[in-house]
């Protein structure tokens, strides 16, 4: 079994044991390992030379095991984020302190390593840390200690030289103080060697590492759910085609015509590796009489070639620009349009293209439900706050701590049918309060009650409908205990 970008040649022992009937591997603990290792069978114009972001010798990609002081897993702010080379995703405790270390496959001489600020709320970012490196991941040495340190900028990558190469398998980072907030972040965390650790591998890469993490149009992990798969990778060093066959497994599995071969590919780019419009690839058999699935005109479910190039101009081909069907998280779709909690929480959209227009998103219930009847004219719901400050700027990008009663200026008598609350930190959001309104300011009336609410990200907006509507000159939020908002809406 092989994978590639195209055309193999695997070699087969002169007898075989009696063939098996099935062979899978997600390549996890305990699953078959490959029996070989960034092994071409044939290539041209390929070689194993793939960083993740451009640090010289960067040594993260090797990275095994990440362990924290702490994580926000519901918001899936986790440790693993420090290490995927996405400075999309981070890592948040709730904490103004904390610590993380990683595991690397084997020692590596470092003698750089880089911090990339995260999203947002730069009072959250490192000011003062060490960073240490252990043989043994217990007995720690001090290689680099930071105090006062700023980022000017969000996502923002600063480098920091080692005094000397420091060669350990375990590092630490333990941040001592931050920019004055309770809560702590970071995007990611690089190691490098600085480019001194011999040539670039001369064929291209196919290793079992810790898995995707995701890319720039992808939300982190979403569709992988291990800890282990198979990584391919390496540079396109040719003026024209390139490809690279590697071994993957020595198998001995009986086909036949209602054999099914299935995999996943999950495309993964890294921060600042763009340099590839795209990479076709696919999984090929060898069989012992010397032919290959790939040259036995196999196709697969939507009809296209099991090769790379065929696999690849089969999708992305000019010609095919036609939709012929849809699978989200592998359950067919007909609609042609997706539910917010799908984008909330993240999935698997699987296209099938092709050449001429096709019946799919054309029945009855396909097309996305209007907001209108018939063809009257939407009248969107506007916001009726006219007050100033963090909660009626209209930006998520400030915040405020409010308690008690929150006075929301409507400028006149208004009647408000709804109204939105968003998060600052997640932490920190309310779990309940009362709307209430009133004509004079001073007796008032519950227009609405909340209780044991929550918010499951920072800055997450949620709207929520008014219980018993009425024109108010004045209205009011009274929560329940100190929380802090990054904005409110009162629809109208």
């Amino acid at each position: 079994m092989t994978a590639g970008a195209p055309g193999v040649a695997v070699a087969r022992p002169a007898h075989l044991p009696p063939p098996a009937r099935a062979f899978a591997s997600s390549f996890e603990a305990g699953q078959p390992a490959p029996d070989w290792t960034s092994t071409p069978e044939r290539a041209s114009g390929v070689d194993g030379g793939y960083a993740t972001g451009g640090l010289p010798g960067e040594v993260t990609d090797r990275v095994t095991g990440v362990r924290a002081s702490a994580e926000n897993t519901a918001g899936g702010e986790v440790k693993e984020n420090l290490a995927d080379g996405e400075p999309s995703t981070k890592w948040l405790t709730f904490a103004a302190t904390g610590w993380a270390e990683f595991d690397l496959d084997a020692p590596a001489a470092v003698t750089t390593y880089a911090l990339t600020s995260a999203n947002d709320a730069a009072e959250r970012d490192p000011a003062d840390w060490t960073l240490s490196g252990s043989a043994d991941g217990s007995t720690w040495t001090v290689l680099d200690s930071r105090s006062g340190d700023d980022f000017t900028e969000r996502f923002q990558t600063k480098t920091y030289p080692l005094a000397a190469p420091a060669e350990y398998r375990h590092f630490r980072l333990d941040v001592t103080k931050n920019h004055g907030a309770d809560i702590l972040q970071l995007a990611d965390l690089r190691l490098a060697t600085g480019g001194s650790d011999g040539p670039v591998p001369p064929d291209m890469l196919t290793v079992v590492d810790r898995g995707p993490s995701g890319s720039p149009t992808a939300k982190a992990r979403a569709g992988f759910t291990g800890v282990r798969a198979l990584r391919y990778a390496g540079r396109h060093t040719a003026s024209g085609r390139a490809y690279s066959y590697n071994k993957v497994f020595d198998v001995n599995v009986r086909v036949g015509a209602r054999t099914r071969l299935a995999y996943r590919i999950f495309p993964q780019l890294a921060d600042g590796e763009r340099d590839y419009a795209a990479t076709n690839v696919s999984v090929d058999l060898a069989f012992t009489d010397g032919t290959y699935l790939s040259g036995l005109a196999a196709v697969d479910r939507y009809g296209f070639p099991l090769s790379p190039r065929g696999q690849g101009a089969a999708r992305n081909s000019a010609g095919n620009v036609y939709v012929q069907g849809l699978k989200v998280d592998g359950r067919t779709w007909t609609s042609t349009s997706l539910p917010h909690s799908l984008l909330a929480e993240g999935g698997t959209l699987e296209f099938a293209m092709g050449p001429r227009p096709s019946a799919w998103g054309s029945g009855k219930n396909a097309a996305p439900v209007s907001i209108t009847r018939d063809d009257r004219v939407p009248t969107p719901r506007t916001d009726a706050l006219t007050g100033s400050g963090a909660l009626a700027d209209n930006t998520s990008g400030t915040a405020a701590t409010v308690s008690g009663a929150v006075a929301l200026p409507s400028g006149g008598a208004t009647k408000a049918v709804q109204y939105t609350l968003t998060s600052a930190e997640r932490a920190k959001a309310p779990t309940g309060w009362r709307l209430e309104g009133s004509a004079d300011g001073t007796t008032w009336k519950t227009l609405d009650r909340r209780s044991g609410q929550t918010f499951a990200w920072d800055r997450q907006t949620r709207a929520f409908d008014v219980g018993s509507p009425g024109r108010y000159a004045r209205y009011r939020l009274v929560f329940d205990g100190e929380v802090r908002l990054s904005e409110v809406e009162l629809l109208s």
